[in-house]
């Protein structure tokens, strides 16, 4: 038996998708940036799919990025939607691993943007946070209100599987306009924010003043354990480093 609720959540999803790149593709045009949401680029890559291979070689399949004019990584942006705040952890940590990684490889990526769609978790969101995701929350009530106003029920029990069905049903007749919409009116009072966060990144060579606000030094010793330092200013990070100076066969009394 088909996973209607599954078919439906991933169907909404996309459409949202799609209009979420036809707004940062209006936003960037101007600045001469480029767009990657996948497919056939054969001076990029082989296959269709956007992945982004961090410094050890590992690939991670990103839902957009914005180039700058020299073809290099400049904004990440992921859309996620989920139903059940039980999946939140495994897709805000994926979130979190990728876009940092990817950002220690390419100093070029001024920012990663995540657009979160349906039930978030406060802990999840957090945790974006903390690792320096932006996030842009469309809440679930929005979606089930939207769609709602086209007939079709969008919240129901897990375990319920008669409402998805008919659910999915009544989206399949729908056309490609009326999807459209559906996606413009998920997306009502989240386009500005989005836009905002675009052009923040890329307009930040244009402000006047920036300070250092934190610092996160990484450090792999030779048996491949990593230690994390943060520090509050260079200060603190350049007397931290000096200590660590004086030429020794075991570091990890000095790294604790």
């Amino acid at each position: 038996m088909p996973n209607y609720a599954s078919q439906l959540g991933e169907a909404v999803g996309n459409v949202v998708e799609a209009e979420i790149q036809r707004i940062i593709q209006q936003v960037v045009e101007p600045y001469g940036l480029y767009v990657d949401v996948g497919g056939k680029r054969p001076d990029k890559r082989k296959g269709s799919k956007l992945l982004m291979v961090n410094d050890t070689g590992t690939q991670y399949q990103i839902d957009l990025a914005v180039e700058n004019k020299d073809g290099e990584p400049f904004i990440l942006v992921e859309s996620k939607y989920i139903r059940y705040t039980k999946h939140n952890r495994d897709k805000a940590s994926w979130t979190c691993v990728a876009h940092y990684k990817l950002r220690t490889t390419y100093p070029t990526v001024r920012k990663s943007i995540a657009i979160l769609m349906g039930n978030w978790s406060a802990p999840s969101k957090k945790l974006m946070n903390s690792f320096g995701v932006e996030i842009i929350e469309i809440p679930f009530a929005q979606m089930v209100a939207v769609l709602g106003r086209r007939g079709i029920e969008f919240d129901w029990d897990e375990k319920d599987d008669e409402t998805p069905r008919i659910a999915w049903n009544k989206w399949v007749q729908l056309d490609s306009t009326a999807r459209q919409e559906i996606a413009s009116e998920i997306l009502v009072g989240h386009v500005e924010k989005i836009r905002t966060q675009i052009v923040s990144a890329i307009e930040s060579d244009e402000t006047d003043i920036a300070n250092v606000e934190s610092i996160e030094l990484l450090l792999k010793t030779s048996e491949d354990e990593y230690h994390l330092k943060k520090f509050t200013s260079i200060n603190a990070t350049i007397q931290y480093l000096l200590g660590l100076t004086t030429d020794i066969e075991n570091v990890k009394g000095k790294l604790k």
